[in-house]
């Protein structure tokens, strides 16, 4: 009895191209199926007990947290697209010192983060951050020309999205992807991707700043400067930072984040 073949049946120059079909079916599934649970990774940083700047848009499963604090006189306000393992409690204090500048700062949670409702997903982040922009618009009163997009890290992904749909003053991406999937992988090899700035990130010419660490060991370096060299902007800015990672970019760098943004609104 041939046990080879009962077990592995008969060869044939095709069964190597069958066995990497079935491979890739199935990692496109797994893939399919658990990129969300990848991507987002919501903290378990609760919200201060002084609730001075939050509140919430909607009610239930529509729910969305902000923070909000209005701008000072002639000075523009941050729409604040935080990053991955961050909510509102943990932006706040960059926030606050923003405001203590003059800025106007307004930043929410994606849904299942911190006090948003709803389980984290790419549409829900966009809803979520076109709440925001509404309200900071027709309630708040804060004119576009006044509003400049952040985006920091996953907030990349939400912000480029809005830039390409809303008006607004300037767009500010910090540590960004082209994708979710081809920070990872930079050529596309699954369905199902999300968040492709690539695509967005030539919809809108407002000017623009890039910023991100060469030493990224979560989102490439090439991530950053191949989304800064598709923009269309004519205005815009790519700053590196040497020696600096994904999570230590601000304490490595040697940039003022605040006065980066208002030259590049003076331009």
């Amino acid at each position: 009895m041939n046990w080879k073949r009962i077990a592995f049946g008969k060869w044939s120059w095709k069964r190597p191209f069958y066995t990497l079909a079935s491979v890739y079916v199935v990692l496109a599934i797994f893939i399919w199926v658990m990129a969300d649970g990848m991507i987002f990774q919501p903290p378990g940083t609760a919200y201060p007990e002084n609730r001075t700047g939050f509140t919430s848009l909607g009610e239930g499963e529509n729910e969305v947290a902000i923070f909000y604090l209005p701008a000072g006189p002639g000075m523009p306000t941050l729409l604040w697209s935080h990053g991955n393992a961050q909510n509102l409690a943990s932006v706040k204090p960059a926030l606050e010192s923003f405001h203590i500048r003059g800025f106007g700062v307004i930043s929410y949670d994606y849904p299942g983060y911190g006090e948003s409702s709803g389980k984290p997903n790419e549409e829900g982040c966009y809803q979520n951050i076109n709440k925001t922009y509404q309200y900071l618009t027709q309630e708040a009163g804060v004119a576009p020309n006044d509003i400049i997009l952040v985006g920091h890290s996953v907030g990349s992904g939400p912000t480029c999205w809005l830039a390409a749909r809303e008006k607004h003053r300037a767009t500010v991406l910090i540590s960004p992807f082209l994708s979710a999937f081809r920070s990872a992988t930079w050529i596309p090899l699954f369905p199902g991707d999300r968040f492709p700035n690539y695509k967005t990130i030539k919809k809108f010419g407002t000017p623009l700043l890039v910023i991100h660490g060469e030493e990224d060991e979560a989102i490439p370096f090439s991530n950053g400067k191949a989304l800064f060299e598709l923009s269309t902007a004519a205005e815009k800015t790519f700053l590196p930072v040497p020696d600096a990672g994904h999570n230590n970019l601000f304490v490595r760098g040697d940039f003022d984040l605040a006065s980066l943004i208002l030259a590049l609104i003076k331009k």
